[in-house]
């Protein structure tokens, strides 16, 4: 910000999808943002439940890329699943994305589903983890939360939940 890299954010919350998983448009974006130890959120999309349904920019391979979960922890049926177009097993982890309450247009207030309602639970864990901890480097942060997550499958990672559901407090 104003070209001061000392003002540069720990964490952006990435909520915008394309369904075209091979689209790389914001590759270069996102390769910027990790070397600048920025952790880039994003949300997986809410294409599912079939496999491969993974959007762009959440499938490329700088993403950290989460799934959406409802209050069972099970995987919501709209979450989008893996593979990656690349292969890689996505999205990373999951966090509640059914019948979240959220701030609406208006001042008002109402529930919403969504992998774009999941995202913020994991980027405030990146925040949480960053205030505790200011130069933890944007792999021990990724390890950090997944290493902590719920498993909600047989097999680790599983292109349904990734490691799991997220626990905010188990990584601090």
């Amino acid at each position: 910000p104003g070209g001061n890299p000392a003002k540069a954010p720990d964490v952006v919350n990435c909520s915008w999808s394309n369904d075209n998983g091979h689209l790389t448009t914001f590759q270069t974006d996102l390769r910027t943002l990790l070397p600048a130890g920025i952790f880039a959120v994003l949300a997986n999309g809410n294409n599912g439940p079939g496999e491969g349904t993974v959007g762009s920019p959440a499938s490329l391979p700088e993403a950290f890329a989460v799934g959406a979960t409802d209050s069972d922890d099970e995987v919501a049926r709209f979450s989008s699943r893996g593979p990656s177009p690349w292969g890689e097993v996505l999205p990373h982890v999951a966090a509640p994305g059914v019948n979240v309450r959220s701030s609406l247009p208006g001042g008002v207030y109402g529930e919403m589903d969504g992998t774009s309602m999941a995202a913020p639970h994991v980027s405030g864990i990146v925040a949480l983890l960053r205030s505790v901890s200011p130069t933890l480097s944007i792999t021990r942060t990724a390890f950090l939360i997944t290493s902590t997550a719920v498993p909600l499958g047989a097999a680790l990672p599983n292109n349904d939940t990734g490691w799991g559901r997220v626990d905010g407090f188990a990584p601090v």
